[in-house]
């Protein structure tokens, strides 16, 4: 997913694509005496004024999402499927995902108008991670089981997955100008990865910077405590938001806990990728 800062004026997920929408009035007059306490939850409060913003369950917590062309966007580029949405049971809990896929095994399709500049991207991609993971990028043949990457939008530079193994037909969708680096962040959503910064353990390495945060956009920025952190925390992760990500100024959603800002290149996979990964499909 990438959502740099030339994006703060182009809606992300144009075709569907996307958790978060909304009005809120955020603090930019706000007294200086509210702390950050008070400028997140007003923050998050007011993003559920939108019609299309929906609270659930996922793995036994109410997250908020967005209702997007019939789909349920969850941190942005996470599609989570109305079952998920509906499980409250701990057993579906698992590790980092919903559901892993049988036997590392994701046998795949690319759409046919995807063209071959993203298809070279897919092709990179999977190569990555056939050859530094434990999961095996398949051509499908005829497996019921299966993901299509499919075209998004020719004027954008963003994608989005279903997240971890559903069973059926599933989909990866990507924008012309998607990097290789953001295909991978993709795919990991299909192999069952969560984002970086919504780990449990978040707040002791960054800092949100909620007055930054676009109007509606807070909640992307929840943690979501449900999911099993694997390895220390990674801000270098192919899976992290980028430092300006939904930022409304110019300036940082995101910090290093001592206030610092953090210079963020997707590229492709860190060691604690591969590792989390391989954890996660011994």
């Amino acid at each position: 997913m990438n959502k740099k800062i030339k994006d703060v004026f182009y809606r992300k997920l144009q075709v569907k694509k996307s958790v978060v929408t909304g009005f809120v009035i955020m603090v930019a007059f706000a007294s200086c005496s509210k702390n950050n306490e008070d400028i997140m939850a007003e923050a998050q409060a007011d993003g559920l004024q939108s019609k299309n913003i929906k609270q659930g369950k996922l793995g036994g917590q109410t997250i908020t999402y967005e209702k997007k062309d019939g789909l349920n966007f969850f941190q942005g580029d996470i599609v989570l499927t109305d079952q998920q949405l509906a499980e409250d049971n701990p057993v579906n809990k698992g590790g980092a995902s919903f559901s892993r896929w049988p036997g590392a095994k994701i046998y795949y399709t690319v759409a046919g108008n995807m063209g071959s500049i993203n298809a070279n991207k897919i092709t990179s991609a999977v190569n990555e991670y056939n050859t530094k993971t434990n999961t095996q990028w398949i051509p499908r043949t005829n497996q019921t089981n299966y993901v299509e990457f499919i075209f998004g939008s020719s004027s954008g530079s963003d994608g989005w997955a279903h997240i971890g193994y559903q069973g059926g037909k599933q989909t990866i969708s990507l924008d012309q100008y998607i990097s290789v680096g953001s295909v991978i962040h993709e795919m990991g959503h299909t192999v069952g990865l969560y984002h970086e910064h919504a780990r449990k353990d978040r707040d002791q390495y960054v800092s949100i910077q909620w007055n930054n945060i676009q109007d509606g956009q807070a909640y992307n920025f929840n943690m979501y405590n449900s999911g099993t952190d694997i390895g220390p925390f990674n801000i270098n992760s192919v899976m992290m938001y980028w430092p300006n990500s939904y930022s409304k100024n110019g300036q940082p959603t995101i910090k290093r806990a001592n206030n610092t800002t953090f210079t963020y290149n997707r590229t492709g996979f860190t060691t604690g990728d591969i590792n989390t990964i391989n954890t996660m499909y011994p």
